[in-house]
């Protein structure tokens, strides 16, 4: 029986797939390409039930989900009933850190934290590298917008940050500003073509130089183990607490305020949702770090403070620069057109003209006016 042939087993999964790059119009299925050498949904599933019949001992019941970005994810009820996580990853990721990611994970869970327990290890899938983990079924999703989710938000970035304390210097974890600047050289995502979006991106490229240097030059914090990635959309809540939080790969090594800064950019967002304000206001950035440190409690010194300021920016410039590549090329699937004459205020690149220069106190050349959506 030929793999296609399997596949016809379960048309949902496969309809899954293509659903999802429906929900991103002119989506390029990259990831999909470079991990299974196809962009064929029904044989994509059969991989990935393969794999599972191999190192999980049980095939695919149906898909509960599929959600590509630097990885490929599968979530799937499997024959025995488990429920469980595929991410596959490019041959291009560490091994090393993905282990050492699930040796923080499976620490989380065991201390109680809401983190998914690892099932498997980095093990080969087709032309990429897969990880495997429980798939959590408490908690519904909040919007981080409202004070009260956005103080579980900050409080459980606390938690994880305080309950991984014993493992900082653990082998194999990325250092997260190493990351940041490598990101510069290579973005996460091989739609992003920084060299070809250039023009009209030099006072993104300044923020983020002088925001680097303060977190290399000037950093203060204790170190930590952190979730670079800490989002809502990642995040789910019950009884008035955090009840699931997930996509641990971005876990790395860093200073404690950093980690708070870095995700003050990001904390409100959730791709999945739409209408929904991604970017936070300022205000709205400036309270998620102090709801931190209430959790924490106690305030940042001010050197602290400095440092987690200059991660919100540096990662805000990140973004920035990734929604102008964006913009500029149809999300990869044009090549570069002009630069707009301004950007949005509720962009990415809209908070970081109105408030990058502030926050870190210089004057910049070249920011673009920002009009109204």
């Amino acid at each position: 029986m030929t793999a296609a042939d399997l596949a016809d087993e379960w048309p949902a999964g496969a309809e899954v797939i293509t659903a999802t790059w429906l929900f991103w119009d002119g989506y390029e299925p990259r990831v999909e390409r470079d991990v299974f050498a196809t962009a064929e949904a029904s044989s994509i599933v059969a991989a990935v039930d393969a794999f599972c019949r191999a190192n999980l001992g049980s095939g695919i019941d149906h898909y509960e989900f599929y959600w590509p970005s630097v990885g490929s994810t599968h979530g799937l009820c499997l024959d025995d009933g488990r429920r469980v996580v595929v991410k596959v990853h490019r041959t291009t990721a560490n091994a090393a850190h993905l282990a050492a990611v699930q040796a923080v994970q499976g620490h989380l869970a065991a201390a109680g934290f809401p983190a998914p327990q690892p099932l498997l290890g980095p093990t080969p899938l087709a032309n990429g590298i897969a990880v495997a983990e429980m798939l959590p079924d408490r908690g519904a999703w909040e919007d981080a917008h409202r004070p009260q989710i956005r103080k579980l938000v900050a409080g459980g970035l606390f938690r994880q940050i305080e309950l991984s304390r014993e493992l900082v210097g653990l082998p194999g974890l990325e250092s997260s500003t190493a990351r940041m600047r490598q990101l510069w050289r290579t973005p996460h995502d091989l739609r992003f073509d920084f060299p070809a979006t250039a023009d009209g991106a030099e006072w993104i490229d300044c923020l983020a130089a002088e925001a680097l240097r303060r977190l290399a030059a000037e950093g203060a914090g204790e170190p930590a183990i952190g979730h670079s990635d800490w989002r809502v959309e990642h995040l789910r809540f019950a009884d008035g607490e955090l009840a699931a939080a997930w996509d641990w790969d971005s876990l790395g090594s860093g200073l404690e305020p950093a980690f708070v800064g870095s995700s003050a950019h990001c904390f409100t967002a959730d791709f999945h949702i739409d209408d929904l304000d991604v970017v936070p206001a300022l205000q709205e950035a400036l309270a998620f770090i102090a709801d931190y440190e209430a959790a924490r409690g106690a305030p940042f010194s001010a050197d602290e403070r400095r440092t987690a300021v200059a991660a919100l920016v540096a990662t805000m410039a990140y973004t920035a620069r990734c929604e102008h590549s964006d913009t500029l090329t149809d999300m990869g699937a044009a090549p570069a057109r002009p630069v707009p004459q301004c950007v949005l205020a509720d962009t990415y690149c809209g908070f970081l003209a109105m408030y990058g220069p502030e926050l870190l106190g210089v004057e910049v050349n070249g920011v673009p006016a920002v009009c109204e959506a």
